[in-house]
């Protein structure tokens, strides 16, 4: 495969403080620019960057991974969730959350809201506040909202609130819905037109993989092929290959010959890496 677009990542995040933990700091440039390098080599073209404000986002080093492994990375702007928001957000203005956005798309040209979360289980006040600023800037810009629901909670709740404010959910991209391990509600979502993916990849605390293949199969087999996105969504040291972690080609190395052997045509998966999220993009 070539034009391979790995739809949810981080190529610096940082966790950290609210995580008690130094292994949710990440830096790309300076932690794993090798494994992306081998990526490239793989047939990976683009990586959608899903920080933003308050979790480290930072484009200059984006550019400078850019140039370092000819991946083009793809910038977002927005705000993560609670208890991850900058410390003023609380006191910002709607106006202020929607001004900061469009600025970001003009200045960086990000091509994404994202990703902006909901609590688990719970959609706070400032969460309402995110969802609602984004929906206004993506009507201006008609950019891509990736949406994190903690462990597919919410996920629903976040497809029928944007159809509320009449987002066009072919420009919705749902993460994380499968570590609900509901698969009727995955289906739901994607009747209402958003689209899902499947970016926890390899990260088997949360979900096996073999359960991952089996909805990706039985989605693909029910038609909803060109409405799925897969990705590693790798954000700690140890999840790199040189500290043990299965890294970032896992991905293309293990699970898609995983979604081979189930039954899955080498050609479906090719337009679900390379061709769904430039459709998404275009939209």
């Amino acid at each position: 495969m070539d034009n391979i677009t790995y739809s949810h990542e981080h190529i610096v995040i940082d966790l950290s403080k609210e995580k008690h933990n130094d292994d949710c700091k990440l830096n790309i440039y300076e932690d794993a620019l090798d494994e992306l390098k081998d990526l490239y080599q793989k047939g990976v073209r683009r990586i959608v960057d899903c920080s933003n404000h308050g979790i480290g986002v930072n484009r200059d080093i984006n550019h400078l991974v850019e140039e370092a492994t000819g991946i083009k990375i793809i910038n977002s702007t927005g705000f993560y969730k609670d208890p991850f928001l900058p410390e003023w957000f609380k006191n910002a203005s709607l106006d202020d959350l929607v001004q900061i956005m469009l600025e970001d798309i003009d200045k960086y040209e990000c091509k994404v809201i994202g990703e902006i979360g909901t609590s688990n289980n719970e959609w706070t006040e400032n969460e309402k506040k995110l969802f609602k600023a984004a929906t206004i800037v993506q009507k201006k810009t008609n950019t891509v909202i990736i949406t994190r629901t903690t462990l597919g909670s919410l996920a629903f709740d976040q497809v029928r609130y944007l159809k509320s404010e009449n987002i066009n959910l072919k420009k919705v991209v749902i993460s994380h819905a499968a570590l609900s391990k509901d698969l009727n509600m995955i289906r739901e979502v994607l009747k209402e037109g958003a689209n899902v993916a499947f970016d926890t990849i390899g990260k088997l605390s949360y979900l096996d993989d073999d359960t991952r293949a089996c909805y990706i199969k039985e989605l693909i087999d029910e038609g909803y092929k060109d409405q799925l996105l897969m990705s590693m969504d790798i954000t700690r040291k140890s999840h790199l290959k040189k500290n043990g972690g299965v890294g970032y080609s896992y991905l293309l190395d293990e699970f898609i010959p995983l979604l081979i052997s189930k039954g899955i045509k080498k050609e479906d998966i090719e337009d679900i890496m390379c061709h769904n999220f430039e459709n998404i993009l275009g939209a």
